[in-house]
């Protein structure tokens, strides 16, 4: 795999090449590994650490692995079987490994086509492994799924090595193209997610023709080309475990390669519809592309002109180049009169977190471009497409903090480590989100629609890195009215959906979501889950009282949060923001979080909407379901008194 030979004391559930009589380049044993890594040059994340050379990562409840020297890996179970043991190490180790040895390793599948290789980039659940999947249907031979490794040669080019000759596809993929039966072993026990091979497999290295960076938040199948300044940028952010790649010293490596690649080859956006997939007409369109560009007609690029194949020419082994020296390096209700402690200086002050938070469609996205407006140094409109405050929930965020890949792991497993992930969210959220534009002592604003326990289950949010939270409250009844229209369903399943305990808010594509699973229970039980903890300072807003007088709900809101306080630039932060003002943006330019079915965004913006939509039966449905909480916000008596 990757041009090396691997002796592993662990069963991989990969097909194997003919044994060679050589020693192996990488060995893999079991074995005593320390929870800690000494040396004052460590660097230490919430799972992982690494100084250059090693590196030590801990998959709770599966297994602790030690990688040194690019050649040598001790792994040490925690308790998880053959199959969860197998299914890590393919991932962080072994990328880390290869990092060790001097390879760029890319978050991304890869094919071969008659020019050479084409990447398929982007982040965790984008749909990358069913692209290759697809395209490897269409007679493009596997080169890697979801890693790819890429290393430069004298000449500039860059080249793919030759991974495992097996893709990870959820089983609503394997359905799709009818793929069952080939066989497939199951990735991990309780997941529907499996080990493929693929027959059609590239054994040897090849330059990189062309590369494809995948989104899914547009309505239509479309390949768009890329400039090369934003090719690097694109290529730079799609670096598997880029954090890992820094903290060995291997970041010279990570820029020469990639700058040398966009300089090369071609790069375009491929987009896609979150739902459905459309994966069929994706596949052709690349498919398309790829030939065209193999017969020269529109991809610039060195690359062989004969379609690659298995061959008898053993790949080059990545080199071991010397590693660098490392550099050193409350009460339920809150007051206009609390702010957050702080003793450090702003320039050393760590963020923390003021978490805003609400039930789907109960002004979260009014409060974060007021907010937004109010922190512009000219106190100007805001772009709706760059509001601050933006959800913190990416899988490709909690792979990167946490070293592992939340694709591999239950529902279940990733809520256990929400809140460590959550607690490196604050510590490093500034170097992961500097378009957030946070100064000095500010605290950093994250919009969530999560509940903040379940009924059976822990708390969600810890109180480390936590500055507060901003709990917005909206009658049911007008929620459901505009969770309907932003959903796309009839207001009877929406009804049904906020009195659902297992409801969840979250894009789903068959087994997988580009964001983790955001569980909000029934919209009762998510208010109460907020308002009735007493772990993290609170602030309770009603959406009908910031209509009512938004001067003062948003007075409220931004003491509670600390920051300076300025009654103008308040004032001139609610106008640039009223409701006709966010519409006319959103006919104007968009706006990325709108549903792709949903005619709009920003619909109505008033409160009591629902006396003109809702039956008495469906009123009826809300208040039996919610009453003891409407009751709580005064919602209760204007519904049982309306006609």
């Amino acid at each position: 795999a990757y041009g090396l030979r691997v002796r592993s004391a662990v069963p991989l559930p990969f097909d194997s090449l003919p044994a060679p009589s050589q020693n192996a380049d990488v060995t893999v044993r079991l074995g005593a590994v320390p929870a800690e890594l000494s040396g004052s040059d460590t660097i230490r994340k919430a799972r992982w650490q690494a100084r250059p050379g090693v590196f030590l990562i801990e998959v709770e409840g599966v297994a602790r692995y030690l990688v040194k020297g690019g050649r040598d890996v001790t792994v040490a179970p925690l308790g998880g079987d053959d199959a969860d043991v197998a299914a890590f190490f393919a991932n962080a180790p072994f990328a880390v490994l290869l990092q060790q040895r001097g390879v760029l390793t890319l978050h991304a599948s890869s094919v071969a086509t008659g020019g050479g290789a084409a990447l398929l980039l982007g982040e965790s659940g984008v749909g990358k492994s069913s692209l290759a999947a697809a395209l490897v249907e269409r007679g493009f031979p596997l080169i890697a799924d979801d890693v790819t490794g890429i290393v430069a040669g004298a000449d500039g080019r860059t080249m793919a090595l030759p991974g495992f000759a097996s893709l990870r596809l959820w089983a609503d993929t394997l359905d799709e193209m009818r793929w069952r039966g080939r066989g497939e072993s199951r990735l991990r026990q309780g997941m529907d997610k499996y080990w493929m091979p693929v027959e059609q497999a590239c054994a040897t290295p090849l330059p990189v023709h062309a590369a494809f960076v995948l989104k899914a938040n547009e309505s239509n199948v479309g390949i768009d080309p890329l400039p090369e300044r934003d090719a690097f940028s694109l290529l730079w952010r799609n670096t598997h475990r880029a954090r890992a790649m820094g903290a060995i010293g291997k970041t010279q490596t990570r820029f020469r390669t990639i700058a040398a690649m966009a300089q090369r080859v071609p790069v375009a956006l491929a987009t896609r519809p979150r739902h459905p997939f459309l994966l069929d007409a994706l596949a052709d369109r690349v498919a398309a592309r790829l030939r065209a560009g193999a017969s020269g007609s529109s991809m610039r690029g060195a690359g062989p002109s004969r379609s690659p194949a298995e061959g008898s020419v053993s790949p080059p082994r990545p080199a071991i180049a010397p590693a660098p020296p490392a550099a050193k390096t409350p009460a339920r209700q809150g007051t206009a009169s609390e702010t957050c402690n702080r003793s450090a200086s702003p320039a050393q002050q760590q963020p923390r977190i003021v978490w805003i938070a609400a039930w789907p469609k109960s002004g979260t996205t009014w409060l974060r471009a007021v907010l937004t407006s109010y922190l512009r140094e000219d106190g100007g409109p805001p772009s709706i497409n760059a509001l601050l405050g933006g959800p913190c929930n990416r899988r490709e965020t909690f792979d990167e903090l946490l070293g592992t890949d939340c694709s591999d792991m239950t529902d279940e497993e990733i809520a256990h480590h929400l809140p460590r992930f959550r607690e490196a969210l604050a510590e490093q959220h500034d170097q992961l989100f500097p378009e957030h534009g946070r100064r000095g002592d500010e605290p950093a604003f994250v919009k969530t629609h999560e509940a903040y326990r379940l009924p059976t289950g822990t708390p969600r949010f810890p109180r480390a890195g936590a500055a507060g939270v901003v709990y917005l409250v909206r009658n049911p009844l007008d929620v459901a009215v505009s969770y309907a229209h932003h959903l796309d369903r009839t207001i009877d399943r929406t009804i049904a959906l906020m009195a659902d305990p297992a409801a969840a808010e979250s894009h789903v594509r068959g087994g997988i979501r580009q964001r983790l699973p955001e569980p909000l229970t029934t919209w009762s039980g998510h208010v109460s889950s907020w308002t009735e903890q007493t772990a993290l300072r609170i602030h309770v807003a009603c959406y009908e009282d910031l209509l009512a007088d938004p001067r003062a709900g948003f007075g409220a809101i931004v003491r509670f949060a600390g920051l300076e306080w300025d009654e103008a630039r308040l004032e001139n932060a609610i106008e640039h923001t009223a409701f006709p003002r966010l519409q006319a943006q959103e006919a104007e330019s968009g706006f990325a979080e709108k549903q792709p079915t949903a005619a709009s965004f920003f619909r109505a913006g008033v409160a009591g909407s629902w006396r003109d939509v809702l039956t008495k039966a469906q009123v009826q449905a809300l208040t039996s379901a919610h009453g003891e909480v409407m009751a709580k916000f005064g919602y209760l008596p204007e519904a049982e008194s309306s006609p």
